[in-house]
Formats: C-alpha cells, structure tokens, sequence
C-alpha cells in the first residue's frame, strides 16, 4: 500500500524532526527494497538472492530497477545521514 508507506515515512521524518534530527525539508519518500549492502567491492550476491526466492509478500509493481551506491557516514556526528549515488536505472514494464 503506497499511500501508507507514505504516511509511515511522512510520520517518522516528523517524529526524528521533533527530536532534532534530519533535515527541516524531508525528502521525497520513494519505496524501495534494499537487497544488500556490501562494506567491500566485492560481493555475491548469490546467498541473498537465494533467500529472497523463498519471500512469500503482497504483490507490488516495480517501475524502475536502480542500482544505487551508499555512503554511509563515517563521521560521528550525531544525525549525519547517509549519501547516495545513483550508478544505473533500468526501466520496468511494458
């Protein structure tokens, strides 16, 4: 349900807000699954994708696969938030 994903992400940028974190302007949410996060370049994906087969969720559609970098901080300040590079999108569908 994308309307409540919205308003759950709406809800908690609110609440961190309140309690000084993230910015004033929140992003605009846009769902997405992350498969796996990798601390070194090299990375099989394999074990991760063989689990997912056995996912049993409601259905969802897809409009776009994108393989998108983390920088996650580093810095120790408290609230820093982490940086992401798109690297390449595909579209999805007809």
């Amino acid at each position: 349900d994308g309307e409540a994903l919205r308003r759950l992400a709406a809800t908690t940028s609110a609440a961190g807000r309140r309690l000084g974190l993230g910015p004033d302007e929140p992003a605009r949410f846009r769902a997405h699954v992350t498969l796996a996060r990798s601390p070194s370049q090299r990375f099989d994906p394999r074990p991760y994708t063989e689990l997912l087969g056995r996912f049993a969720g409601d259905p969802w559609t897809a409009g776009e696969l994108a393989l998108v970098r983390s920088h996650l901080p580093d810095g120790g300040v408290p609230g820093e938030q982490p940086r992401y590079e798109p690297i390449a999108a595909w579209p999805l569908g007809g």
